[in-house]
């Protein structure tokens, strides 16, 4: 038999305070209208289980995977990177690569064909609204690299957006 349970809320079932990542709480499981039900109780509003409890467990509330990464809107990244389609220099040629890159793995851009431009492969490119198209230089980049230019995108967006 399979039983499907959500995973650990990130509020106090009891008092409606925030559960602290690291911090040990209560996890409950109770049938509620015929379906089983989650409910997660810090350690300080815990009083013990309630009468119509299945089950009862100690856990810890995981932190957050997504917490310290920053996001950023695909629509502001492809503005971006239309920007640096009008008359890239080397440098910007490498971060509108980068940024073709981000925008491919978004879905905010699509790949059309495989082209070359100066002798040198390309991707030809249109956006998921309809943009474009945009011819777009392959790079040869390091991973090093790659990350480093990622890291001054999003400092520079962060940045703008302050």
């Amino acid at each position: 038999m399979d039983f499907n349970i959500r995973p650990i809320s990130k509020v106090c079932s009891a008092s409606g305070e925030a559960l602290v990542a690291g911090q040990h709480c209560w996890s409950v499981l109770v049938e509620v209208d015929g379906r089983l039900v989650r409910q997660d109780i810090s350690s300080a509003a815990w009083t013990g289980p309630p009468e119509n409890a299945i089950g009862h467990w100690q856990c810890e509330v995981p932190v957050d995977k997504d917490a310290g990464q920053r996001k950023l809107d695909p629509d502001s990244l492809l503005d971006y990177f239309v920007q640096l389609c009008e008359s890239p220099n080397n440098l910007e040629m490498d971060y509108q690569y980068v940024l073709a890159l981000l925008l491919l793995r978004k879905k905010r851009l699509i790949l059309e064909d495989s082209i070359t431009i100066d002798d040198q492969p390309g991707l030809r490119l249109v956006g998921s609204g309809g943009e474009g198209p945009f011819d777009v230089m392959e790079r040869e980049l390091t991973d090093e690299q790659i990350a480093q230019l990622q890291i001054q995108l999003f400092d520079g967006a962060t940045e703008e957006a302050a």
